[in-house]
């Protein structure tokens, strides 16, 4: 009877702790009911979450502003620069016995580009030496364009253009001895000049080369390669409004361009103006690494946005209370080696790290939080902005501009261990981490180049239906 007792008495006890178990995991705490409802919310708003859905929207390798591409694409252009019809200017033929100079010849004749034509002219004047440095150029993450401008010198070649170890790419044949040419113009054996563009897509940090082959000078003398092979160029500088007319090219608004000067002949008179060759970028340009002691170095980055949501107001989706960009850094070192003046090969013999670095863009929330990169912490209360004040998402936005800037370690580009611990209604905190797939998203990541909203103006669906 004890025993039936005993047991009875055990049995509703753990009846009884099982109910209060039950019940207790019944109430949802203030996290759950939180996101509960942001969830809710942001199905009503965009659709039923698929269950593979991403919530990292970034296109990897890149280096400090834009996206860069994961192959190699060389597109030689149908068309080059448009100087205007100028099949009407003839030229005469230049030797060394009869100096023959057509700049005010054809000068008078151009009808389009002629503020950049006159500047290049200005630039590198006829027989004026100038100062080289022995460079290399690489690729930067966008796209971008080679159009040669100008040839001023008598020599024939080809303009070739190698990127990184694809075969190099004839760009240009100049197959005549006539000085001072445009593209469309005519020469006097009757020949159309047809300087054609290309476009480049490359890795970030691809080695770039740009040199004239098969040199020919009027003796049908074969003389070197000239250009960056054996640095035989210089880097000049335009006025800002002698601008480049591209008719048939959709270009960002902030885009660049360079001009570049080539020598055609190593007992040459080093005026650079042999040819000349406009650089544009879409809208960054190869940077150009000076070889000291037969090496050089790029720095390359991969970066992440992440813009988050910090539940203090549900249902804007605006995703910019937070806005934080992390970069991560490599350095490659490069060593070139050269025979008879000219590059043979260009190898990455190191790789190392630089710091990762961290930048907050943008404050558009109105409650203390802690932000966790890694093993980094930073946390609003502790910095110089005002916790209830916003920042940087209303009226006119400064993109580039850095709210702070702070170094991170621990920090994971694969796994996005970011989170953010944030002080809710009544101090209550909860924490958003970076979402799984299939979940509704607090946090997203995207490239750098996606702009966050202004406030209380969601995010476009586009993100993430397409």
């Amino acid at each position: 009877m004890k025993a039936y007792s005993f047991a009875l008495v055990a049995g509703l006890g753990l009846m009884a702790t099982m109910a209060s178990c039950v019940k207790e995991a019944s109430v949802p705490s203030y996290e759950d009911v939180q996101k509960e409802s942001y969830a809710s919310s942001f199905v009503a708003k965009y659709g039923q979450i698929r269950a593979n859905q991403s919530w990292d929207f970034t296109s990897g390798e890149r280096n400090l502003s834009t996206r860069g591409y994961s192959s190699i694409n060389i597109e030689v252009l149908e068309n080059g620069v448009d100087f205007g019809d100028v099949s009407n200017l003839t030229l005469e033929h230049h030797t060394f016995s009869k100096q023959v100079w057509n700049y005010d010849v054809i000068k008078s004749g151009i009808q389009k580009n002629t503020a950049i034509f006159n500047a290049i002219n200005i630039a590198l004047p006829e027989k004026r030496g100038q100062k080289k440095d022995d460079v290399v150029l690489v690729a930067p993450s966008s796209s971008f364009y080679i159009y040669p401008l100008l040839s001023g010198g008598l020599n024939r070649y080809d303009l070739k253009v190698k990127v990184g170890d694809e075969e190099p790419v004839i760009v240009f044949t100049k197959d005549y001895t006539y000085f001072q040419t445009v593209n469309g113009m005519q020469t006097p054996d009757g020949k159309t000049v047809n300087m054609h563009g290309v476009k480049i897509e490359a890795p970030v940090g691809t080695p770039i080369e740009i040199y004239l082959d098969n040199v020919v000078d009027e003796d049908g003398k074969k003389l070197s390669p000239m250009g960056t092979t054996n640095g035989y160029v210089v880097y000049i500088d335009v006025p800002n409004d002698a601008k480049l007319e591209l008719d048939d090219v959709e270009l960002a608004e902030d885009h660049i361009v360079k001009y570049i000067g080539i020598e055609d002949a190593i007992s040459g008179d080093f005026d650079y103006n042999d040819l000349v060759l406009a650089v544009v970028g879409n809208p960054d340009v190869p940077q150009d690494k000076i070889i000291t002691k037969n090496q050089y170095e790029v720095k390359t980055c991969r970066a992440k946005r992440y813009m988050i949501e910090d539940l203090g107001a549900i249902g804007d989706f605006d995703f910019n209370d937070v806005v934080v960009d992390v970069e991560e850094y490599t350095i490659y070192t490069h060593t070139v080696t050269s025979e008879n003046g000219v590059k043979t090969s260009d190898e990455v013999t190191s790789t190392t790290t630089a710091p990762t670095k961290a930048f907050i863009r943008a404050l558009g929330g109105t409650i203390d939080f802690e932000l966790t990169i890694g093993d980094t912490k930073w946390v609003k209360s502790q910095s110089e902005y005002d916790v209830a004040t916003m920042y940087n998402t209303q009226g006119t936005i400064d993109y580039k501009n850095a709210l702070a800037e702070f170094e991170v370690t621990g920090y994971n580009y694969d796994s996005n261990n970011i989170t953010f611990r944030a002080n809710g209604k009544d101090g209550k905190l909860y924490t958003v981490s970076f979402p799984k797939r299939g979940e509704a998203p607090m946090m997203i990541a995207v490239d750098p180049t996606t702009n966050w909203m202004n406030e209380r103006v969601s995010i476009p669906s586009s993100w993430f239906t397409n």
